[in-house]
């Protein structure tokens, strides 16, 4: 499928109040303008279960075939509830599961039975794997899979807690995992997208988005800061934190709450040539994260250009995101074939 098929869009997420089973699973939200979401779905009628390894799922991320007809849904292997229901005694932070979760669908509607790819183990005592995204790299025909991992004895700068990249062909075997971005504080959530020769990437971890962008995606970061990347050609280069681009008022868009403004789970996707315009201008990036701190989940945003810090190339979206709180999900255009076939899921 290409983008100029697109009729509307999926979104897949786990809801992440972590009281019950089914909180920790895969479910499913469909909008025609990326927009107002209606929820397949009620609570406790997830789309996907995982019966494997933790049983419980969260950060799903779906990455099409290089033909646009298949896809992979990957997921962290991980349940709070399973584990006592409470971060602070779960002990995920340090003895977590360094698998992923992966299913496969031709069509986004029927899904094969799931898998577990073992992606951080090899990771000098790697606490776990979390936060998995993938990309298709059409020049070298593989896919770039990047998660969070902690690890102490592979760390130079800081927190522990860092990014690290593989290739796949197949999502069932990995090249060694490189240690990707590596932070003073914390970095464990990553989203990118290509933008004609360039790859932009919004990182999370430490309550801000920041943006940065390449020509290389392969590059590494290492460096204490998002904004001391030094922008040589084959490096990556610093673009600006979402909140410096919304000061001085960007908590009271967030929200208003004291912390309103700390976020994670970034997620950029890109519109539907039909719903990229707005007040006559092109917009055609999307935006959202997660306002973990406050526990009120999404907020989004829209931009004109993300090589831009300039406030007036970026906006503020009104989102209705339903009914079902969305935690650190995945956002897809799909065709009307594939909107229809999802539908049929509802009940």
């Amino acid at each position: 499928m290409t983008h100029d098929e697109s009729y509307g869009y999926l979104f897949a997420h786990f809801t992440g109040t972590e009281q019950t089973p089914d909180d920790e699973q895969i479910y499913f939200a469909l909008s025609r303008d990326g927009l107002r979401w209606h929820d397949l779905r009620a609570y406790g009628d997830p789309v996907l279960r995982s019966p494997l390894g933790e049983r419980g799922v969260r950060d799903p991320y779906i990455v099409r075939e290089p033909d646009g007809r298949g896809a992979f849904l990957i997921a962290t292997d991980l349940s709070i509830h399973h584990r006592g229901g409470d971060w602070a005694t779960s002990d995920a932070k340090y003895h977590g599961s360094t698998s992923l979760v992966v299913w496969h669908s031709n069509d986004l509607a029927h899904w094969d039975e799931p898998w577990l790819l073992d992606v951080a183990s090899s990771i000098p005592d790697a606490g776990y794997a979390w936060a998995p995204e993938a990309m298709w790299d059409e020049r070298h025909g593989h896919y770039m899979l990047y998660w969070a991992t902690l690890s102490e004895p592979d760390n130079t700068i800081g927190d522990p807690q860092n990014m690290y990249l593989a290739t796949t062909t197949d999502f069932r075997s990995i090249t060694t995992p490189v240690k990707w971005v590596d932070r003073e504080r914390a970095c464990i959530d990553v989203t990118m997208m290509r933008v004609g020769d360039w790859y932009y990437r919004a990182s999370a971890g430490d309550g801000s988005i920041h943006i940065d962008r390449a020509s290389n995606p392969y590059a590494v970061s290492v460096a204490p800061r998002f904004s001391d990347e030094t922008g040589d050609a084959d490096s990556w280069s610093f673009v600006a934190d979402l909140d410096a681009i919304f000061a001085p008022s960007f908590n009271d868009i967030c929200g208003g709450k004291p912390r309103s403004h700390e976020l994670e789970g970034p997620e950029l996707f890109r519109f539907n040539p039909s719903d990229a315009v707005v007040d006559g201008r092109s917009m055609p990036f999307g935006l959202i994260a997660d306002r973990h701190a406050e526990h009120d989940g999404y907020i989004a945003f829209r931009s004109a250009d993300l090589a831009s810090a300039d406030a007036t190339d970026w906006a503020y979206s009104d989102v209705d995101f339903g009914t079902l709180k969305k935690r650190h999900g995945t956002i897809l255009p799909v065709s009307e074939q594939e909107y229809r076939a999802l539908e049929t899921l509802a009940r």
